[in-house]
């Protein structure tokens, strides 16, 4: 039994970090709230706001060899078969960890099983907006913006299934152990 009847990103980076943080913010629903997060919330509602209509914020959801996984995509276009990602903060991004997310693998699987389409036709952008904080504490854009492409392949897939099936797993287990 699960408390969420899916898989997010979240749940599954939270729980591969530690399974007691997953305990936390979804079994025991205490949330994560902190001005950097806050920051990041209003940062999206703006870019979406400036984004073209087929790149609006979408629900995905799939099944993922049996396991049921379910995500946001910061925008996605169909017909160019392209998923768009924002990404703000201190924490640089660069060409290597674009190609290395396994939150863009997770969002690539989503998009390519929800839309039939083969994960090596869809093209990923991330965009980074570096963020600084003020003497003050508040956050701010530093008026920067770096793009970055990159791709999955099935061999992504392949090799991110054991970790999603062990966090899948790990959550059921954790889930029983406390109904015992």
């Amino acid at each position: 039994m699960h408390i969420k009847p899916y898989l997010s990103y979240s749940q599954y980076s939270c729980f591969l970090i530690s399974p007691n943080e997953y305990k936390k913010r979804y079994v025991d629903g205490i949330k994560l709230n902190n001005k950097y997060l806050d920051f990041g919330k209003l940062a999206h509602e703006q870019f979406e706001k400036e984004e073209t209509e087929d790149s609006k914020e979408l629900k995905v959801e799939c099944n993922f060899y049996g396991i049921p996984l379910m995500g946001y995509l910061d925008g996605f276009n169909e017909v160019e078969k392209r998923i768009k990602e924002h990404k703000t903060g201190k924490t640089k991004w660069t060409q290597k960890t674009v190609d290395s997310s396994e939150q863009l693998t997770f969002y690539a699987i989503m998009a390519s099983r929800q839309f039939n389409i083969k994960i090596d036709e869809l093209t990923i952008i991330l965009d980074w907006y570096p963020t600084l904080e003020d003497t003050d504490k508040t956050m701010m854009f530093t008026g920067e913006k770096y793009s970055f492409t990159t791709r999955r392949t099935l061999k992504d897939e392949i090799k991110i299934y054991p970790k999603i099936k062990k966090v899948w797993n790990g959550i059921d287990e954790l889930i029983n152990s406390l109904i015992e």
